[in-house]
């Protein structure tokens, strides 16, 4: 049911109704539980999922369609903003040698009426402040606050992460939270802070989908010193109930004789029903003899093999097995990164290419999402690049029509002029807008920022006063509730 705008600011920032929620989870029941509704206000939302294109996008090649109509899907054919062309956009445009040598893609039909007519799609966002990179732009995705943190695998942010502030005031269990990322590399510092009231023991449960080396682990574990790949049949990890249970209980006995170490807080665990549960939605990938299950040809998006089949990208990979996790846990939270643009450092011709991949699987995601019934009605997606990209080529492998490769990270208007849609039960339809004239202490932009869709996201499941809270009281400047996408 749609509310109006206030009536949703007024329902979500009232502070006693959060806290009061924050109690209310009973016992855990087995994989697929029914959980409290954590919406805040009286709205639908009952989960978040949020899309972050990593690597940079720039506004130019993505709403500005000036290298073709690279995600028509998403944005249709024709440019959204102004600069780059006014007509219809045509194919992208690819170097004719990078197209005779490259692997050609598998990309569905695009659909008849693009995907932002269902939603509201704000033109202008501002990544503000911060370094333009990889950790510090998902960082603020993942947190809602502007941040310094170091491209490492053992950084933290000081902030608490929306996993974590969903998993402590919702009492949820690690598997009603969700981070997959392909590749992981130094995006797994992102599961957890370093803030004292939160960190490890609320981690989400994180997916590094299965990439060319997962077919190897079934292959060691079985012991073959060779194995003809012509003729053998590949081994895989058989599943077999009576031997998880007792490996578990072989392994509950190891753990209630070991002390326990001082510094276990560190890293991210889970109760031992939730790692059960994991442990079976992983095995099937190891237990497929045919190898389907890590990515099946009839997902339908990826490029296509010398034989004729299917093979992935990371980001087709990353959100076929998002799928996967939305249909056996149906959690309140699941974020994903797309990493295959950020080829863009040394490829701009694989750039274009990527942004039509992402483009299909985000738009298979929501294809998914619309037709589970368990989903349909209670989703909301927020889609956004991590920030942009520089103006200026790198001058790295120039192709034919006189472009290279493109880095991020100075911070000039490329680099920070971003965008964001938003999709979902509680989100105004065929919006396409561009507001200006925003104000709040510290903002310089006059626009809405990166924060603010964080901000917007949290709030609708009902987490809005908790995030404020948190970055007020680390002198963070908190975002703000997006309040023209809102039915």
């Amino acid at each position: 049911m749609a509310i109006h705008r206030r009536n949703f600011l007024r329902g979500a920032l009232g502070a006693a109704g959060l806290a009061a929620a924050s109690t209310g989870l009973g016992a855990l029941a087995p994989l697929v539980r029914i959980k409290p509704a954590w919406g805040g206000g009286g709205m639908a939302t009952r989960r978040l999922v949020l899309v972050g294109i990593g690597g940079g996008l720039r506004l130019r090649e993505s709403l500005g369609m000036a290298e073709g109509a690279t995600m028509p899907n998403l944005f249709g054919t024709t440019p959204l903003v102004t600069g780059f062309g006014s007509g219809p956009a045509g194919a992208p445009r690819i170097a004719p040698e990078y197209a005779a040598a490259a692997r050609p893609l598998v990309l569905p039909a695009p659909r008849a009426t693009p995907l932002h007519t269902q939603g509201t799609l704000v033109t202008n966002l501002r990544y503000a402040d911060g370094p333009p990179g990889h950790l510090q732009g998902h960082g603020c995705l993942l947190s809602g606050s502007y941040n310094m943190i170091e491209n490492r695998a053992d950084a933290r942010l000081t902030t608490p992460t929306i996993f974590e502030i969903h998993r402590k005031a919702a009492s949820a269990p690690s598997t009603d939270a969700w981070y997959l990322s392909n590749p992981g590399g130094f995006y797994r510092a992102l599961l957890t802070s370093d803030h004292p009231l939160y960190g490890a023991r609320y981690a989400p449960t994180y997916l590094q989908p299965p990439g060319v080396m997962s077919p190897l682990v079934p292959i060691v574990t079985s012991g073959k010193r060779s194995l003809d790949v012509g003729t053998d049949a590949l081994p895989t990890v058989p599943q077999h109930a009576a031997e998880d249970a007792a490996v578990a209980r072989l392994s509950a006995v190891i753990d209630a004789n070991t002390p326990t170490w001082d510094r276990d807080d560190l890293f991210p665990h889970a109760e031992a029903d939730e790692a059960g549960e994991v442990q079976n939605h992983v095995g099937r990938f190891f237990a497929d003899a045919t190898y389907q299950t890590y990515f099946p040809d009839a997902f339908g998006i990826g490029m296509r093999a010398q034989d004729g089949s299917l093979d992935s990208t990371p980001d087709a990979l990353t959100v076929f097995h998002a799928e996967r996790v939305l249909d056996t846990f149906q959690p309140a939270l699941l974020a994903m990164t797309l990493l295959d643009v950020d080829t863009c450092h040394q490829d701009f011709n694989g750039y274009l290419r990527a942004q039509q991949i992402a483009d299909a699987a985000v738009n298979h995601l929501w294809s998914f999402i619309q037709s589970h019934p368990s989903l349909r009605d209670e989703t909301t997606l927020i889609v956004m690049p991590e920030h942009g990209r520089h103006l200026f080529f790198n001058g790295q492998n120039p192709d034919s029509l006189g472009r290279s490769g493109i880095d991020h990270g100075q911070g000039d208007d490329g680099d920070r002029n971003t965008w964001v849609l938003m999709l979902g039960p509680d989100i105004r339809a065929n919006q396409v807008i561009a507001p200006t004239g925003i104000t709040q202490t510290g903002r310089t932009s006059g626009r809405y920022e990166t924060i603010d869709a964080v901000m917007t996201g949290m709030t609708l499941l009902g987490h809005g006063d908790r995030l404020a809270g948190d970055l007020t009281t680390a002198n963070k400047r908190p975002g703000l509730v997006v309040e023209e996408v809102l039915a």
